[in-house]
């Protein structure tokens, strides 16, 4: 029995590559008014930028934009008679956005709601990165009845919630558009799990989400952390704890809902790069010993044998099957 394919549309641009004295009549009509429904326009007479990759999920659609000199606005006329959620993250720079007769400056980190329903408008002065997520309203009222209290109402970027939002969506970005159905849907649950904690979800909202998306997200950045610090000698759970604002306890737990441990996750994900290394045809020039260090191993022989019981065979006749 095979897997169903996954469903997802990405849609790239960027005026960069387009010929210069037609970028704005391109981004106006071709893609502006047409495709992403914004009427914009250039905030001076310099050069302006646009640029955006949009991934269309079952039940999210998901943008990192970047705009530098442009007003871009959602107006009456082009509203498309839905009633989502918008809520942007801004990455780098800062944004000044216009909704239901209030106004908020969007700083780097922080974040956003805007409704579908009403017209926006949004002033980029200079280059401002962002992602833009769009949710169904109805799939975020189970966990937070009553979204539009959140709306223009910016969220601070030292949120433990939208910090994780952040990464986990650059994680579905990178990772999981081609994964399975299935798996598509797991993800873009626990997206829409830490969007309602963003946005302020209810104590029963709260406990389901922390169980759910909220557990999986801190899990994948404690395990993003430990890919990224493999070399270091003081890869303990103390000090990956102490990165991820976790205590040691809680850290441990999120292993063993998996049926592991952090010392086992270390071990083969020391494993695992010490693998790639020695089969990396661009390293045959190193010694074992050295990969083996780069890999996060002190000691030879323990490396040696660990290696032998994970993948049954010998870093030598690993090395030597590469150079045959």
């Amino acid at each position: 029995m095979t897997s169903k394919a996954p469903e997802s549309t990405t849609f790239r641009f960027s005026t960069a590559d387009w010929p210069e004295q037609d970028r704005l009549a391109i981004w106006r009509e071709a893609v502006g008014r047409s495709v992403i429904q914004l009427d914009t326009e250039p905030l001076s007479d310099g050069a302006f930028h646009a640029e955006a990759t949009v991934h269309a999920l079952p039940g999210l659609w998901l943008g990192s934009w970047a705009f530098a000199n442009l007003r871009a606005a959602v107006t009456r006329d082009l509203l498309d008679g839905s009633d989502d959620l918008v809520l942007g993250v801004a990455q780098s720079g800062s944004a000044i956005v216009s909704h239901r007769s209030r106004e908020a400056t969007g700083d780097t980190g922080d974040a956003i709601l805007m409704s579908t329903a009403e017209p926006r408008v949004s002033l980029y002065p200079s280059l401002v990165r962002f992602i833009h997520l769009r949710l169904p309203r109805k799939v975020l009222t189970p966990l937070v009845p009553n979204p539009e209290d959140a709306l223009m109402r910016p969220v601070p970027r030292d949120s433990e919630a939208l910090r994780l939002l952040t990464f986990y969506v650059g994680e579905l970005s990178r990772t999981h558009l081609a994964a399975t159905r299935e798996l598509q849907h797991v993800v873009i649950t626990h997206v829409y799990d830490l969007a309602a904690l963003v946005i302020g979800a209810t104590r029963d909202g709260t406990a389901l989400a922390a169980g759910r998306g909220l557990r999986a997200a801190r899990l994948a950045a404690v395990k993003a952390d430990i890919d990224a610090h493999l070399a270091d000698s003081d890869l303990t759970l103390t000090a990956v704890a102490a990165r991820r604002h976790l205590s040691p306890r809680s850290l441990q737990r999120l292993f063993a809902n998996e049926d592991t441990s952090f010392s086992d996750f270390v071990l083969n994900a020391r494993l695992a790069h010490a693998y790639r290394l020695l089969t990396d045809p661009r390293r045959l020039d190193r010694n074992i010993s050295s990969l083996a260090f780069e890999a996060g191993f002190g000691d030879l022989s323990y490396f040696n044998r660990a290696f032998r019981r994970r993948y049954g065979t010998t870093p030598s006749e690993v090395r030597a099957a590469v150079s045959r």
